[in-house]
């Protein structure tokens, strides 16, 4: 999909999320995430900046800055830090990326139109998507190194309400990073991710609630 085609035009703003752990459908709050997207201009592009911070005693603090090409959304820059300790640093490229761990580098080839994976909640806000479709994305992990296949799947609409009570007709879409499955609910009308959640263990969910 050529994502120049996206109908929607970008999306600014700050956001705050309640990090739940959910084991044996006990549900415990265990952090937050603070976001900020914005615009900045260069002389020769605009760049779309992504940047989120995780506070969590139980799963560790961590930081990620991913800077893309506001025209098509491809990744131009992400870093990760772990309890402020740069831990991995992508440089993308036009068909390959430039990875330093630890003053390590390794160059990899990707795929053209490739998508960074921390952009994919980014995509499904700015995406126009409609019930039993199916988006297919080249993604890949930075963190990983890895190139992930991505399908966006919309699944119904649904009635979610948040943590602050309010009801919210929202649209449930099941994406798979791999073999990796992840639900998002987003309200198409403000076009915002009000929910997360996906399974990291047998019996074990995380789940990201606004």
């Amino acid at each position: 999909m050529n994502l120049k085609e996206l109908t929607y035009p970008l999306i600014e703003g700050q956001d705050e999320k309640q990090v739940y752990w959910i084991e044996q459908r006990e549900s415990v709050q265990i952090g937050q995430t603070y976001e900020t997207i914005r615009l900045e201009k260069t002389a020769h592009q605009s760049i779309l900046v992504r940047e989120q911070e995780l506070v969590s005693e139980k799963i560790g603090n961590r930081t990620i800055r991913l800077t893309m090409d506001a025209g098509n959304y491809a990744p131009l820059e992400f870093v990760e830090y772990q309890a402020g300790v740069q831990t991995v640093h992508a440089l993308y490229r036009a068909d390959e990326v430039v990875i330093t761990r630890e003053n390590e580098k390794s160059v990899l080839s990707i795929h053209a139109e490739t998508v960074d994976l921390f952009s994919i909640e980014l995509l499904l806000r700015a995406l126009p998507l409609t019930v039993d479709s199916t988006l297919s994305f080249n993604g890949f992990s930075a963190v990983s190194g890895r190139e992930v296949p991505i399908q966006v799947h919309p699944l119904r609409h649904e009635l979610l309400t948040t943590e602050s009570g309010e009801q919210v007709e929202t649209l449930c879409v099941h994406v798979t990073f791999g073999e990796r499955i992840q639900y998002y609910w987003i309200d198409p009308v403000k076009r915002e991710l009000l929910k997360q959640s996906s399974q990291i263990a047998d019996g074990v969910s995380l789940e990201f609630r606004r």
